[in-house]
């Protein structure tokens, strides 16, 4: 957790301490800053000063996980079993603090099954819970749940804000000055200066679209990416490619952005999009990367040279 997320622009623009509700749904694009914006904001609720001052013992309970009145929920697969635990917990009064916390980060993860489960609770709220859902993907969520959570949506990080979690970053030796000029969201930079694989996996696809001009250049490309993460290139590249299409969301460095649109239409770049998902089932079905790949970059090429 960013603990010096609530010194930023757009955390205080949220106002989320002002008419306290009962259950809130965090969105945007970006994951890493929903979460921070979610905990900071339940780490704030459960504060003797509710300020997330980080020095009392009950900042210190949240930030070791310990905090009787804070359940967290933080997986990348929410099963049945997790909603169920969280939900018997509902009817049980604070211990140490004015209410009960209840965090889903990325509830996207919640299937429909959980999701109904949890909606009786929503619906029916107890005035000493208070939910705090995030997620990236809000048409995951079932409209049922959507009605009965008050839908807060998270703006981009300014150029003073990435400074200010930059200083923070430094303390715990995770460097992200190099990025704090680029329109990168807070996901990005985190991937970015702590996933090596994740670099080099976003440099590799800047060389591939840098060398590949025909169908002619494909072998050669195809070989230098024998290295690549397998499992990062395919949604890297998916999301790459919506970045170029959306000019709203530039999370990628503009140079990398800049050189795709210089060589595929729009057009052309929103039918690569489904020829990529396609590629990446068939990789996950165990299918060879490479082949997959070679099929894929002459598919891409055959969309750029008939849109254009």
């Amino acid at each position: 957790m960013i603990e010096n997320i609530g010194e930023t622009d757009t955390y205080k623009s949220l106002e989320l301490d002002k008419n306290l509700m009962h259950a809130y749904l965090l969105y945007s694009s970006d994951r890493e800053l929903n979460n921070n914006v979610a905990l900071f904001f339940a780490k704030s609720l459960v504060c003797e000063n509710h300020t997330a001052c980080d020095e009392c013992s009950a900042c210190q309970q949240f930030s070791s996980r310990s905090h009787p009145d804070v359940n967290i929920i933080d997986q990348d697969s929410i099963k049945v079993e997790d909603v169920n635990n969280l939900i018997s917990k509902l009817n049980t009064l604070p211990i140490s603090s004015d209410k009960k916390v209840f965090v889903i980060l990325n509830a996207e993860n919640i299937n429909e099954i959980s999701q109904n489960k949890l909606l009786k609770s929503l619906e029916e709220p107890n005035e000493n819970n208070i939910f705090i859902l995030t997620t990236t993907k809000t048409d995951k969520i079932l409209t049922t749940v959507m009605s009965r959570v008050k839908k807060v949506y998270v703006p981009s990080l300014n150029h003073e804000d990435k400074v200010t979690i930059a200083n923070y970053l430094l303390k715990k030796k995770i460097d992200i000055q190099n990025y704090v000029n680029a329109d990168f969201s807070l996901t990005e930079i985190l991937n970015l200066a702590t996933d090596s694989n994740y670099k080099k996996t976003i440099e590799d696809i800047y060389q591939l679209f840098l060398n590949l001009n025909s169908s002619q250049d494909i072998p050669r490309v195809v070989n230098n990416l024998t290295n690549t993460d397998k499992q990062l290139f395919y949604p890297c590249l998916q999301d790459i490619i919506l970045n170029c299409l959306d000019p709203k969301e530039r999370k990628f460095d503009r140079k990398l952005l800049e050189l795709i649109n210089s060589k595929y239409p729009q057009k052309a770049l929103l039918k690569c999009l489904p020829l990529i998902e396609n590629a990446y089932k068939k990789y996950s079905a165990n299918v060879n990367f490479f082949y997959c790949l070679d099929n894929l970059l002459f598919n891409m090429l055959k969309e750029k040279y008939l849109c254009s």
